[in-house]
């Protein structure tokens, strides 16, 4: 089942594709949502597979609006006009779709939801047969510093970086998260969340809150699991 929100700030928007969707098998819409604001709060607290977003929900922020989430879905932007349609692609849309909708075109754009994998599900790895690196260097001033794998607690997302915590404290890193995880030992660090890779002895407890698992790291930061990203923790527990 592929759960779908709805981003518009027209009622009458979100109601034509709520209509659609509920006579579609494999479909449900989980909520609708017409600022921004809402728009956060309910892809973080939903997950959903899908968001109907249109590129008007709060001006020339809504492109950067879904950068703000913990979640990813996969994103279909609607629109009055083609204008928005090149940016939008460069934004990783699955669709981009005019209004008023014609039921033709809704069907095309449901279609490509049950085609493409999750945005962020766990990829299928082929490992590398060289040994993965036992220390990193991180820039530290106007210098490299070398840190050993180990001692790194977890990566978090910074936009186009990555912020790498470590015993000696926080270091900002150029390379993207998904270009660190290809660098990494997946029989230590592990891809738990869009935004975050832990180390799984840095792990100190989990727990379950309203659906989520929780990580707690042993600095006492509290990690939410994504539920594309649930198999490598669930394997762990007894």
């Amino acid at each position: 089942m592929n759960t779908i929100l709805i981003a518009d700030p027209e009622p009458v928007c979100r109601q034509q594709i709520r209509q659609h969707i509920g006579g579609r098998p494999g479909f449900r819409v989980v909520g609708e949502c017409g600022s921004p604001y809402e728009t956060i709060r309910y892809v973080n607290a939903l997950e959903p597979d899908v968001l109907f977003l249109d590129v008007q929900l709060g001006g020339e922020r809504a492109f950067d609006l879904i950068q703000q989430a913990d979640h990813l879905p996969k994103i279909i932007f609607t629109a009055r006009n083609e204008s928005h349609a090149l940016r939008a692609f460069d934004h990783q849309a699955l669709d981009y779709l005019l209004k008023p909708y014609g039921a033709a075109r809704l069907d095309a754009a449901l279609q490509k939801v049950v085609s493409r994998p999750p945005a962020d599900r766990l990829p299928d790895h082929t490992f590398a047969s060289y040994p993965y690196p036992k220390n990193l260097f991180v820039e530290d001033g106007g210098r490299l510093r070398r840190i050993a794998v180990n001692d790194v607690r977890y990566f978090k997302a910074a936009g186009d970086y990555t912020v790498v915590f470590t015993e000696q404290g926080e270091f900002l890193s150029s390379s993207g998260i998904g270009s660190i995880e290809r660098k990494l030992d997946p029989a230590l660090f592990v891809r738990v969340h869009r935004s975050f890779i832990v180390n799984i002895e840095r792990i100190d407890a989990c727990y379950r809150d309203i659906g989520k698992l929780y990580l707690v790291m042993e600095n006492g930061q509290e990690i939410s699991v994504g539920k594309h990203y649930m198999n490598p923790i669930k394997s762990l527990i007894l």
